[in-house]
């Protein structure tokens, strides 16, 4: 039987091995001419993997196009989220930089393209600092009452957030408004809010605490007197430039207190302000130094700085 067998295979072995050469030919002519390779295109949702700790991230793109070569038949059951695309920032350091986007595809499929190949990420640690914080006092009083004192639970508090948007933050601010107080003293637990050296608000930052224990005093019969206030510029200006002058907004403020510490001021004097950096016009927002035993409504002014580049000879 074996023998019969072996017979039978081996009768006219090379026609056989013709004939099977010519099917194989001929199912891949088939198959190539009914699901032949096509292309196509897919827009894949990219993904961040090994994101670190620590770091607000934001990307310059948030998908990829992918063109990829397959079988026809496998487009029909397919869909972009089969895709998969990511980058991975498991060696990122603080900073923005291109990292190369990695695609996944299902089986049968070949990448031809992808659009973009690289992906800018910005990695900006979460930091804290301690910034200054101010209370402002708006609004008119009670006729004949005025702000004795201001107390504030602390000069400084904690700003947290991205390393670029704290490191924007030149103080908090708090308001309380005194229209038609009397002279009974009050407590408050005032709002803050960071705002840059320009005085606009500085988003994207935590401030802790997010309010401040005041303790306005008010009294009666003090006396009021309108004083200048002059503007104290450190001398710190870098090389190439020259400092022009300043000016004070506002140029004049009321002061109130009592007699003998009312007759002895006649000028305010600003906190010293630094040119460190400042290569042109500018405008700073500085507290007031205030003499002991007087009180202001408002203990901020704001400073325009006048800076040109020298000549060159």
């Amino acid at each position: 039987m074996i023998s019969s067998l072996r017979h039978m295979l081996q009768h006219n072995l090379a026609a056989k091995i013709v004939a099977l050469i010519v099917a194989v030919v001929l199912w891949g002519y088939v198959m190539n001419d009914q699901n032949p390779a096509i292309e196509g295109t897919y827009n894949v949702q990219i993904k961040l993997k090994n994101v670190p700790e620590g770091y607000k991230i934001s990307q310059e793109n948030g998908t990829v196009k992918v063109k990829v070569r397959g079988a026809r038949s496998l487009f029909v059951s397919t869909n972009s989220e089969d895709f998969k695309a990511y980058v991975d920032l498991k060696d990122a350091e603080n900073g923005k930089k291109a990292y190369k986007v990695q695609v996944e595809t299902p089986q049968g499929f070949e990448v031809v393209d992808e659009k973009p190949s690289t992906v800018e990420v910005t990695l900006d640690r979460i930091v804290e600092r301690k910034v200054r914080a101010i209370v402002n006092v708006n609004g008119a009083p009670a006729p004949g009452v005025a702000v004795a004192k201001v107390s504030q639970a602390s000069s400084e508090v904690v700003v947290e957030g991205p390393e670029s948007a704290v490191n924007e933050v030149d103080r908090v601010i708090g308001y309380i408004g005194l229209t038609g107080k009397n002279d009974s003293d009050f407590d408050i637990q005032v709002p803050l809010t960071a705002i840059n050296a320009e005085g606009r608000e500085v988003q994207e930052v935590v401030v802790k605490p997010s309010k401040m224990y005041v303790t306005i005093q008010m009294a009666r019969g003090l006396m009021k007197k309108i004083v200048t206030v002059q503007a104290s510029i450190a001398d710190d200006l870098g090389k190439g430039y020259e400092f022009v002058g300043s000016k004070v907004d506002p140029l004049k403020i009321e002061i109130a207190g009592n007699e003998k510490a009312i007759s002895a001021v006649d000028t305010l004097m600003t906190e010293k302000i630094s040119l460190a950096g400042v290569t042109g016009n500018t405008d700073r927002t500085v507290k007031l130094v205030l003499p002991e035993g007087i009180a202001v409504t408002n203990q901020e002014v704001v400073v325009h700085l006048l800076v040109k580049e020298k000549k060159k000879d």
